[in-house]
């Protein structure tokens, strides 16, 4: 079965990799909604006066993204400044809209199935996938795997001001997606938390 999984949560609980793994057992595509973000800020920080209402999004069938006919090595897209930007232009009503509905004709064109972790995936541009999960984990081991994944450039106190925008914003903030299936992974091993989704696939 082609299904349509969303994975949310704050930053450093490991959507990313339970996306890849799950994809991977499903025979299926995996994407990163905070990759769309990453672009668009790296896009506006080398061209700061675009206006946003003309930015055209695309993803190929091979998930490669095109900005205005501009793309990206994914090496380019992790510093902080783009961190930074990410997160100021996350709360722009017209962002969101572009990126949800450059999600949207993504999920239409799959035809194996689509796997896609974010901030609002779950609540805001899939409320109706096959199933929806909340990762979640403390600060303390969240911030020690983002100090891993960041080389050291992404503090705890980064990691609090990304939360802190996340949660409160205007815009899609961050919450559990109703009837979300919800997994606190501070104590499990990756291993344990893709059998515990596949548990619940098969319950579909």
């Amino acid at each position: 079965m082609n299904y349509l999984v969303t994975i949310d949560g704050p930053s450093g609980v490991g959507k990313t990799t339970l996306g890849v793994l799950l994809a991977k057992e499903l025979r299926s595509n995996f994407f990163s909604s905070g990759k769309l973000y990453r672009i668009i800020s790296k896009f506006l920080l080398d061209n700061p006066s675009s206006d946003i209402n003309n930015i055209s999004l695309v993803i190929d069938v091979d998930l490669r993204v095109t900005l205005n006919s501009f793309s990206y090595k994914d090496s380019e897209l992790y510093t902080k400044n783009i961190n930074s930007k990410s997160s100021e232009i996350a709360k722009i009503k017209e962002i969101r809209k572009i990126v949800s509905d450059c999600l949207l004709i993504l999920a239409k064109k799959s035809r194996s199935g689509l796997i896609i972790e974010g901030r609002d995936m779950g609540t805001v541009v899939f409320p109706d996938a096959d199933l929806k999960i909340y990762l979640d984990a403390d600060i303390e081991i969240r911030s020690q795997r983002r100090l891993k994944q960041s080389d050291n450039s992404e503090t705890k106190a980064d990691l609090l001001e990304r939360d802190n925008n996340d949660k409160n914003r205007r815009e899609s903030p961050l919450k559990i997606p109703q009837n979300a299936l919800y997994i606190n992974n501070s104590n499990m091993q990756m291993e344990e938390v893709l059998n515990l989704v596949k548990e619940n696939l098969e319950l579909l």
